[in-house]
């Protein structure tokens, strides 16, 4: 349990960015912590605080909107327009105030600590609105922490926590289990998935575990633990600057009540008799608390379903439980579908207004509701006709992001766990879903006109990103991008800065390419339904798939798929082990096997001549002259661990990448492999773009470390014999992939993949 300090600065558009994981220099000077409410307490170790740099890149990211499951909204009560939300991979964000869009406040975190990219809760301090909390933690095999800033997210620091987080496991979009004490802000509560209740008295700084509190769930979901699900705090129990007295925390337990009660200040916690809900006879299956917040007026508003979700909430509830009497009561909104009810949110402003969600209506459409007299009555985003079908009664413009037009099935959302009232705006509520947020604009006449919502998820890049490759041609029409990546299948994008208006379909991709020498050829390989091979002629707007596969190619296939530079022939390598390389020059009529390399070898394409394919196995490379009929040994190198990618306007160039190891390239017409020597200690990838101003070679970007200088984004532009560092420590996008690539049309920019922070996009400054 180790708190210590690192500093990062909001990822902003267009902004200097960090190095990759594991680059920031540790401070060797120490201090003890002293907080006596923190046991089995570790030195405090003070950590560099990377400062930004003017390396002359501005960074951003290519625009896709959103992509991933964002689990909740949360504004601040105090400071008007002052919001954050959290994803499930791809760490928190503030919303800018001035641009509408969302910054992410987590690119600090580095690939050593990739696991805390995934947030479990976000708590933003009522009482001082510069402060702020993250739970922070993916999976709860790894341990969590706890991170803390008292300048909105600008600088952190980090408690390093005993046990795990899931903030992307089973359970997640249960309310916020983080709490800022609304009296006495240096309080804090976090209930924990498998640990119990702790607290901090210190603004975050030190927590201990709260152990006169004896709850700690039990209940677990598809083998994920669920634990407590949320604190709630009555803020009129007690006055300011004094630690509130009525607090309430939710368990999802399997058995006894859910809800435990403290009245003075955590001294004492006792528990709470369970709202009366449908049971199926079996005490383990009683609804769980999901999400809970206390109303002004001395109300806890409480969610409740048979499974916490975001899958599999068959039965559900919404109850209301009165502090001074101890009763419940159910204002469910419409008892007669199969679903759950997540999100609920209490204007803190108006204790009779709030809103809430259904969860896993997929039979009709996920619902949001509105109630303006304390739950007694309802008004849905959509309703019942006479003969029980849904009828919109919103209006939805997808504007900003018309890719969530999945297929013609637009929806208003699903994973809807999160919802949150605009304390400044009734009329504005953002709810989170499993692909973007919406916000509404005129909620208070849900009863009177439809429901107006639109994107607002303008900032937020939660993508996983597979591949992708940029076309070399300098012709206007040609796109800036082609990618794939999971859940939402991939894109063209014709500007990377603009949202494409279709992503690629129903299968996710495995491999993407397209034609040196003809932009408008397109291959990608798939593993998800029969796996196969789809190819398009006309620049990824439309796309079909080839009639047949290779012999051996079995069910859900994937593997890699390469085109030729005149896109004529396509060099396959699926993904079925023993099987060997195929080409097709029919779009997949006809294949014959490559004749001379061994099965699941790596393969590539020269981008010059349309002849010439490579592949390489266990460190020997070989050749084809014929279009990947035959291959004969180039040569062999000592090393297997590496990559390799094709000089995009050298013939016979490919350049070799070593994991934990050096540059090099082979020379095919020679047959020989050239060492780059140089400061560069360590490649974990390598990519090719425009060659810079009086230059004859293509720039080269590596993601590495040089010498002296740390890991992070280099590029060089003499072959490889110098190497500039373009980035700083001030980010490092969390878990970034072993892809980067430079962009053969615009000379300095260079893309990053990463694993929930999208497709990074770096661009040298004008």
């Amino acid at each position: 349990m180790k708190p210590y300090k690192i500093a990062s600065l909001c990822c902003a558009a267009a902004m200097t960015v960090s190095a990759l994981a594991g680059c920031a220099d540790k401070d060797s000077s120490s201090s003890s912590g002293t907080d006596s409410n923190t046991k089995g307490k570790t030195e405090m170790t003070e950590y560099y605080n990377p400062q930004p740099v003017d390396t002359g890149w501005e960074w951003s990211n290519v625009e896709i909107v959103g992509g991933g499951f964002v689990p909740n909204i949360i504004y601040n009560p105090t400071e008007e327009g002052l919001a954050y939300c959290r994803t499930d991979i791809g760490g928190a964000y503030k919303l800018n105030k001035e641009t509408g869009r969302w910054e992410c406040i987590t690119d600090f975190i580095g690939g050593e600590n990739w696991n805390y990219m995934g947030i479990e809760s976000v708590a933003t301090d009522p009482v001082e609105p510069n402060r702020v909390y993250l739970a922070a933690g993916t999976y709860t095999n790894s341990n969590g922490a706890i991170l803390y800033s008292d300048d909105y997210g600008e600088n952190w620091g980090i408690f390093e926590l005993p046990f795990g987080c899931g903030g992307n496991e089973v359970g997640r979009g249960c309310g916020e289990r983080l709490q800022v004490d609304p009296n006495d802000n240096s309080i804090l509560y976090f209930a924990t998935r498998t640990d119990g209740l702790w607290r901090s008295t210190d603004y975050g700084r030190n927590w201990a575990k709260v152990d006169n509190f004896e709850a700690n769930g039990g209940y677990s979901e598809d083998k994920f633990r669920i634990g407590l699900t949320f604190v709630a705090f009555d803020k009129n129990s007690s006055e300011a600057g004094k630690p509130t007295n009525t607090i309430i925390v939710g368990s999802a337990g399997t058995q006894g009540d859910y809800l435990y009660r403290t009245d003075d200040a955590g001294a004492s916690w006792y528990s709470i008799p369970n709202p009366v809900a449908e049971e199926t006879g079996d005490k383990t299956e009683t609804l769980k608390p999901c999400q809970g917040e206390i109303s002004s007026d001395g109300w806890l508003y409480s969610t409740w379903s048979m499974k916490v979700g975001p899958n599999g909430a068959t039965k559900g509830a919404v109850q209301k439980y009165n502090l001074e009497t101890g009763e419940w009561k159910e204002i469910t909104p419409e008892k007669v579908y199969t679903c759950g009810y997540n999100g609920i949110s209490v204007d803190p402003n108006d204790p009779n207004t709030i809103v809430c969600t259904t969860l896993c209506l997929w039979a009709y459409l996920d619902n949001v509701f509105v109630s303006h007299d304390g739950g007694e009555t309802w008004t849905g985003i959509w309703k019942d006709d006479e003969n029980g079908k849904p009828v919109n009664n919103f209006t939805l413009d997808i504007s900003a992001c018309e890719w969530l037009d999945w297929q013609g099935q637009l929806k208003p959302g699903w994973w809807m766990t999160g919802i949150a009232i605009n304390p400044f705006n009734q009329d504005e509520v953002m709810y989170g879903t499993g692909a973007t947020i919406f916000r509404t604009t005129n909620l208070t006449k849900a009863d009177t006109e439809p429901v107006n919502i639109e994107v607002a998820a303008m900032g937020i890049e939660e993508t996983a990103i597979f591949d992708f490759v940029a076309p070399n041609q300098n012709d206007d029409n040609a796109p800036d991008l082609y990618s794939i990546m999971g859940d939402i299948y991939g894109f063209k994008h014709q500007d990377a800065t603009v949202c494409p208006r279709e992503h690629f379909g129903d299968f996710r991709s495995t491999s993407i390419d397209c034609a040196a020498l003809d932009y408008n050829i397109v291959v990608r390989a798939t593993d998800e339904g029969d796996g196969s091979v789809y190819y398009s002629t006309d620049a990824a707007d439309t796309w079909e798939e080839v009639p047949t596969l290779p012999e051996g190619a079995g069910y859900a296939a994937g593997g890699t798929a390469k085109l030729s530079a005149d896109g004529k022939t396509i060099f396959y390598q699926c993904g079925t082990m023993g099987v060997g390389a195929f080409v097709t020059e029919d779009f997949g009529k006809t294949w014959e096997p490559c004749e001379g390399i061994p099965a699941n070898a790596m393969i590539e394409t020269d981008k010059v001549n349309p002849e010439k394919f490579y592949a390489a196995y266990d460190g020997r490379f070989y050749m084809s002259t014929d279009r990947g009929r035959t291959f004969e040994v180039v040569t062999d190198f000592l090393l297997s661990n590496f990559t390799m990618t094709a000089c995009p306007d050298t013939e016979g160039e490919v350049w070799i990448s070593v994991g934990g190891g050096g540059v090099y390239y082979l020379d095919a017409n020679a047959g020989e492999i050239v060492s780059i020597q140089s400061d560069l200690k360590s490649v974990d990838a390598l990519g090719l773009g425009k060659a810079a101003e009086g230059q004859d070679y293509m720039a080269i970007y590596v993601l590495g470390e040089v010498e002296g200088q740390g890991c992070g984004v280099y590029q060089s532009i003499d072959k490889g014999q110098t190497w500039r560092r373009i980035n700083d420590d001030t980010q490092k996008w969390g878990n970034v992939n072993k892809r980067i690539s430079g962009d053969p049309k615009h000379y300095g920019r260079v893309y990053i993949s990463t694993n929930g922070r999208g497709i990074i996009m770096g661009n040298v400054k004008e």
